[in-house]
């Protein structure tokens, strides 16, 4: 894992809510909309046994999104099949996700979640 994204300055959510894509995306399972990802932050949070943060919620997770793609972690699209038109946005990693790993691995905070997408690829 040779590239590392800048996480430096981002928040514990931010770092729980990026494993969470990273997670989906190490499985193919993205473009993901904030449900899916916000299932997969709450599972790998149990997983972990991580008392740091505890659960998220679909709110949390569309906010985090949202400042996770203005600062080119995560790209949103519109999903157009929306029954009602407006579409849920879906998302997808910009950076590698070994890249996102790797700043997760060097966070004390975060490092079970980097353990846990390394079962992933095993």
């Amino acid at each position: 894992m040779s590239e590392r994204a800048e996480l430096d300055s981002e928040s514990l959510s931010s770092r729980v809510v990026a494993a969470g894509v990273v997670e989906l995306s190490v499985r193919g399972e993205t473009p993901a909309h904030a449900g899916e990802i916000r299932r997969a932050c709450n599972d790998a949070m149990e997983a972990v046994e991580s008392d740091v943060l505890g659960t998220v919620s679909e709110a949390e997770v569309s906010r985090t999104l949202n400042e996770l793609e203005a600062d080119g972690v995560v790209e949103g699209a519109r999903d157009t099949t929306s029954a009602t038109g407006k579409g849920r946005p879906s998302y997808r990693l910009v950076p590698p996700a070994d890249a996102i790993h790797a700043a997760l691995a060097d966070d004390d905070r975060t490092t079970g979640l980097a353990e846990r997408i390394d079962s992933l690829d095993s």
